[in-house]
């Protein structure tokens, strides 16, 4: 059994924007703790977080990364995550394995894309919130200004808790203390504004602290921490991860302070009737208990080189040994578990069990998933978690491989890098044959492609695709008659189809594009033998993932058969396939097609300087300014929609506009028609494969 109980587990994620020095942190509080005999540092190559090639390489954190320490008695689980936009979903997978999120902040820079971000996931997901200020001893700090600039992005309840002294050579605390003072100023004024804060909550300690009481720890301790599960506290510290300034501090906060898993709020684990039938998901109650039955989450999935595919769970209730035999989701099969761990960054050490609210792995068990729910009782097969909302990948890449026969190498390397990744996808064109990677940026099809090369793969690339789609805008009536004598029995299908907008609305306004395709039987008469309509259903369908005008696939349409013939020899599944495949596109074409493009909105922020030329820009590109918003330190964000098309190489264009100082960050709005000459370029284009039947 471990040394450690569920109450002295600290779980932990690091966030913040690229180069806020969390790597950096997480070294120096692995060295604070002598859970490490030297000091990482990821400028050397030698941090204990980046240690996989591409992130060695490249000198930052590209993957998620758990590590523990041990400090005062209590376990501390932190899990690094990458500071690029481009790779924020490996940061968002971790929110469910944590009781509180950390978000580092550069002083130099302030608050900054990723740290906006981040900090809405967590409290999306209703997670309790911290704050470190890194990076303190660096030249032309103002921690005053950055105070300011958190209560003003994030709300007066950043609050902070230890303050600089001493011109940046100590922090002081000043939640239980108020003697002193600070660089930023007398410690009684931060000590009174945060037991102010905190008190609010608890009418008997407002009543002693009123009357002139000076609440001790053991008074402060659960108020704080109901405080922090609610968001009515999100505590600010203050670090120097280089000189190691307020590192032994925050250990001892959050040891002290932040929730443990007994502590914080629950995960939103949900319970429903079954795989694909959750109309009616109702909350699940568990508890972190190691004689319940089991229950854990894995959120993340790697392929370790020397024990192969390595599953990382968090255990919400129950516990895990080598000797469980599991279930997973729904599956009626039990599974043994076998060789369980604890990961120290590159490194595992096997253990006897897990217990609730730890963080461990389990190896080469191939049908485990990221997202999966272990379980050891049948009935909580239909207990999974609430999904989370990760960023739509929308930059794409064609790929070929360089040498011959790397087709199925591709695959395999590529189906395991997407089960590693929640935001990297990829498949095959059914109509080019083109097998397409998608990624949330430049940068992100960057890190796969390298990682490809690393495993031995060697491809080429084309510029991305847009995904288009095609629709029609009105109702029309479509007719194909098949016949075809070939010297034996002979074909013969006719199919008269109407085909309309679904539900009878624009398509144009839902995101993703909207509920699909209806298929009806409308024949009177059995003009058309019901025998014969799945196939007719099925030659339409094959035009829906084809396409007609330009090859891109069809949405948001109504297909209703009406009338027909058939012929008592001749007429066969494959001749009513025809018929209603060609009937369909005779018709399509009649109900004024529209191409459809993605449209995404912006947020981009740049100095505020800037702002007029990167509006103008995105004007220029067909885009739509929604609104400007003001930030503290000279920044400006600008919101827009704009056609991915026009933007799908932003992120050079934006370097060019803003000489390097702006960033931004895009995801999927909805789809809207092209503009005609947009449309007719795009069709002209297109040259279909007629297939013989």
């Amino acid at each position: 059994m471990p040394a450690y109980t569920t109450a002295d587990i600290r779980n932990i994620v690091l966030t913040g924007h690229h180069v806020c020095g969390k790597t950096s942190l997480l070294d120096a509080m692995l060295f604070e703790a002598k859970a490490v005999t030297r000091k990482g540092n990821p400028a050397e190559g030698t941090s204990f977080s980046d240690y996989e090639k591409e992130e060695k390489e490249h000198k930052h954190s590209i993957f998620s990364t758990l590590l523990h320490l041990d400090h005062d008695g209590k376990r501390v689980n932190i899990i690094d995550t990458p500071g690029s936009p481009d790779l924020i979903g490996q940061a968002i997978a971790c929110l469910p394995a944590v009781e509180t999120v950390v978000l580092v902040v550069n002083a130099q820079h302030g608050v900054e894309v990723v740290t906006r971000r981040m900090m809405e996931s967590a409290k999306d997901r209703n997670l309790p919130r911290a704050i470190v200020v890194n990076k303190c001893n660096m030249t032309e700090v103002d921690l005053a200004a950055v105070v300011r600039q958190l209560r003003e992005s994030f709300g007066t309840e950043c609050i902070p808790v230890n303050l600089p002294a001493d011109n940046g050579k100590r922090v002081v605390d000043c939640l239980l203390n108020k003697e002193g003072t600070s660089d930023l100023g007398e410690v009684a004024e931060a000590h009174s504004r945060i037991l102010d804060q905190i008190v609010e909550i608890d009418e008997n300690l407002m009543e002693k602290y009123l009357g002139g009481e000076e609440p001790n720890f053991e008074a402060l301790h659960d108020p704080f921490e109901q405080c922090m599960d609610e968001g009515h506290v999100v505590p600010i510290l203050f670090t120097d991860a280089r000189t190691g300034l307020g590192v032994r501090e925050l250990l001892d906060f959050l040891i002290r302070w932040f929730p443990s898993p007994l502590e914080g709020n629950p995960r939103p684990f949900l319970v429903g009737s079954g795989p694909d039938d959750r109309q009616d998901e109702r909350p699940f109650t568990y508890t972190n208990d190691a004689m319940k039955p089991l229950l854990a989450h894995v959120f993340k999935v790697t392929t370790d080189p020397f024990v192969g595919k390595l599953a990382v769970f968090r255990v919400h209730q129950g516990k895990v040994t080598g000797q469980s035999q599991v279930l997973i989701g729904h599956s009626k099969k039990a599974i043994k578990l076998g060789h369980i761990f604890h990961l120290q960054g590159k490194e595992h050490h096997e253990v006897n069990e897990i217990i609730a609210g730890d963080i461990g792995a389990v190896a080469k068990i191939e049908e485990i998933h990221t997202g999966d729910v272990l379980h050891d009782d049948h009935a909580l097969d239909s207990v999974h978690l609430k999904p989370l909302t990760f960023p739509t990948p929308m930059y794409g890449l064609a790929i070929t491989p360089r040498a011959r026969g790397d087709e199925q190498k591709i695959s395999q390397q590529l189906h395991k890098l997407a089960e590693e990744d929640p935001t990297f996808h990829w498949g095959t064109n059914r109509q080019t044959h083109e097998m397409v990677i998608n990624g949330i940026g430049e940068l992100h099809l960057r890190m796969v492609l390298e990682r490809l090369k690393n495993r031995g793969i060697q491809v080429d690339t084309k510029p991305p695709k847009i995904a288009y789609k095609e629709t029609i805008t009105m109702k029309a009536e479509g007719h194909y008659r098949h016949k075809k004598q070939t010297g034996g029995a002979g074909q013969f299908g006719e199919v008269y189809l109407r085909v309309e907008p679904l539900n009878g609305e624009s398509p144009f306004s839902k995101k993703n594009g909207g509920p699909g395709f209806e298929f009806s039987d409308e024949i009177f008469g059995g003009t058309i033998p019901g025998q014969y309509l799945p196939a007719i259903e099925k030659g339409v369908r094959e035009l829906l993932e084809t396409g007609v005008i330009a090859g891109y696939p069809v949405q948001d349409v109504r297909v209703a058969v009406y009338d027909g013939k058939h012929h008592p020899v001749d007429s066969k599944e494959v001749a009513f396939k025809t018929a209603g495949k060609f009937a369909f596109k005779d018709a399509f074409l009649k109900a004024k097609p529209a191409l459809l493009e993605p449209i995404v909105n912006m947020e981009v922020t740049v100095p505020e300087g800037q702002m007029g030329a990167v509006t103008g820009d995105l004007s220029g590109k067909r885009g739509r300014i929604q609104g400007t918003n003001m930030l503290p330190g000279g920044m400006a964000v600008v919101k827009a929609q704009a056609p991915l098309a026009e933007v799908m190489q932003y992120q050079s264009q934006l370097k060019s506009v803003t000489g390097g100082q702006g960033t931004f960050v895009m995801e999927l709005s909805h789809y809207e028609p092209v503009p005609p000459q947009v449309q007719q370029q795009v069709a002209s284009q297109y040259k279909p494969v007629e297939v013989e039947e």
